[in-house]
């Protein structure tokens, strides 16, 4: 009886010693099968040199149709851009917001890696930033009110008063095809364009410097606008901005952005925000 007893109890230890190592294996094969599930995932991913989990981008969500928010959501070409980069690298996108005349100094301060923002680089800001290749070129233009037939190019602001955004790099131009200071600038702080085509369709400004994009989907937007563009007088880049010293952020962009280019997505985006492609450069 002792025997049968003793044999019943190693019987039923064996057994549970195998299924406990069966649990094991099970346990220890999903484990391994989700670690190779993540090493094969991690490299499906585009590498850029870059070791860094997450990037921090500014950007004023004013700008349709390249940053804007709708129903609290961040969208746009620019944003489509960094959000291709996140999902083909694995990097992270955060986003600080900001009025476009406080977007370099969230680079400065820290708070920022880049900027994006449809901004071009001009001596002053070259002396402590560094600009991506182009992801887009767009035309400086004057917009005045549909009515006015005293303006017609930008060699007719003598004596009149235009509005421009904090920052804007068209201000410089203009102010250097008159250096006497024929032209009376009014600034306004925030990155949107409704209160400067306001200002301009009641009289209180002559002239606004926008870019041509910007006020066409406006115009696209509030057909009531009684407003009108006039030809560009200069055509610019619009770009990536990060600090002097970040150099390895600005490479790995340039490549990024040259892939985007040559697998045709870069155009794509242009054509599902603006309607043109916006892409190539223009003389």
């Amino acid at each position: 009886m002792k025997k049968k007893m003793i044999s019943i109890l190693l019987c039923v230890s064996m057994c549970a010693a195998l299924m406990a190592g069966c649990g094991s294996s099970d346990n220890d094969a999903e484990e391994s099968k989700e670690t190779e599930q993540e090493t094969e995932e991690s490299s499906d991913k585009l590498d850029l040199g870059l070791d860094i989990d997450s990037v921090t981008v500014a950007t004023s969500p004013g700008y349709e149709p390249f940053e804007y928010q709708e129903d609290g959501e961040l969208k746009g070409y620019d944003v489509d851009i960094w959000n291709e980069f996140s999902e083909r690298t694995g990097i992270e996108v955060k986003w600080e917001f900001a009025d476009f005349s406080g977007l370099l100094g969230l680079i400065s301060s820290g708070k920022a890696d880049a900027v994006s923002a449809q901004m071009a680089p001009n001596e002053e800001r070259e002396k402590s930033y560094c600009f991506s290749d182009p992801v887009n070129y767009y035309g400086s233009t004057l917009v005045v009110a549909e009515d006015n037939e005293e303006i017609t190019s930008v060699e007719d602001l003598s004596g009149k008063t235009v509005g421009v955004g904090s920052g804007n790099t068209m201000q410089q131009a203009v102010e250097e095809m008159y250096p006497d200071g024929d032209v009376k600038f009014e600034t306004y702080t925030s990155a949107t364009l409704e209160a400067m085509f306001d200002d301009v369709v009641y009289g209180r400004i002559d002239a606004v410097l926008a870019q041509d994009i910007q006020t066409y989907m406006a115009i696209k937007a509030n057909p009531d606008l009684k407003i009108k563009v006039l030809e560009p007088f200069s055509y610019d880049v619009a770009t990536i901005v990060f600090n002097k010293d970040n150099t390895e952020l600005r490479d790995a962009m340039n490549e990024f952005i040259e892939i985007l280019r040559e697998d045709g997505t870069l155009k794509e985006l242009s054509e599902k925000w603006v309607g043109v492609d916006i892409t190539e450069e223009k003389e």
